[in-house]
């Protein structure tokens, strides 16, 4: 009779064994498959994330903004604060050509200058450059101060100088000049528009 509980209890030990063996196998088994399914999904967010940064990196697509002043040197007493916003086609050649438009408002005086350009901004080089061309050239909408507007040609000539480049940015400084052909209005009297020396910083993406 003690031989065979002897044995029952031998046929439970092998059989709890066996389940134990079974329970750490699937255990490792569903370990792999996690580890699997981790690798699949770490390797296709790398696929797509590297097929974004390549699909960005070959856009043709570029924008930007600028801050700046500029100084009246005809005697007219028109000096501006000046916010511009652009975008256009980009490529290794051409930083930028595009249209943009700007808010040029006077400091001593109620006028608005809303010029509406085209723009052209190149080194002439596909290597990174220290200096660039900038040239913008278009029409100014120009809010003066006795309630009456008047529509005018807008020059701006400048030279850049590159500041910071990142992958998806750069910052630079440009110095340039500015023609606004306004005319003369109530009693401000403006013989062959606006001169002015302008100054800006900006940044494109």
């Amino acid at each position: 009779r003690s031989r065979g509980l002897g044995d029952v209890y031998k046929r439970q030990i092998s059989h709890r064994e066996g389940q134990l063996g079974v329970c750490q196998t699937n255990q490792a088994s569903a370990m792999k498959r996690i580890v699997r399914i981790a690798a699949g999904i770490i390797t296709a967010l790398t696929a797509i994330m590297s097929t974004s940064g390549e699909a960005k990196a070959a856009s043709h697509f570029g924008w930007g903004a600028d801050i700046g002043t500029s100084i009246d040197v005809s005697g007219h007493d028109m000096s501006t604060l000046n916010l511009d916003a652009y975008f256009g086609y980009k490529n290794s050649i051409i930083d930028l050509a595009g249209i943009g438009a700007g808010i040029h408002m006077m400091v001593s005086n109620s006028c608005r200058a809303f010029p509406v350009y085209a723009l052209l901004r190149t080194s002439f080089r596909p290597e990174p450059s220290l200096c660039f061309m900038d040239l913008r050239g278009g029409v100014a909408f120009n809010s003066l101060s006795n309630d009456k507007n008047q529509v005018s040609v807008w020059l701006n000539p400048g030279i850049g100088f590159n500041l910071a480049r990142g992958k998806t940015f750069r910052s630079f400084i440009v110095v340039g000049y500015i023609y606004n052909g306004m005319k003369s209005f109530g009693d401000t009297k403006i013989a062959g528009g606006l001169n002015m020396v302008n100054f800006r910083f900006g940044v494109t993406f």
